[in-house]
């Protein structure tokens, strides 16, 4: 019987996590349909703005991260 226990609880969480994870890439589809969209518009007003073809990008910005021997890389985009 203990183990059924155990077994009822690992099902329980299973389907919670599941369930979050589901929710989490609804979010995340919903956010990259935005974000193109958004994309999209800039590149309509950037010629209403006087804004330049191209954006300028820094890549390879490095930044310390909390754990040593690691740094995190992100780029910079500065319009």
């Amino acid at each position: 019987m203990n183990e059924n226990v155990h077994n009822d609880g690992y099902h329980f969480a299973y389907d919670e996590v599941s369930s979050e994870l589901l929710n989490i890439l609804k979010s995340f589809e919903q956010l990259c349909l935005q974000k193109n969209r958004v994309e999209k518009l800039m590149e309509v007003l950037k010629p209403m703005a006087g804004l330049p073809g191209e954006v300028n990008t820094v890549k390879g910005l490095k930044k310390a991260s909390h754990q040593p021997h690691f740094m995190v890389v992100t780029r910079l985009t500065v319009l």
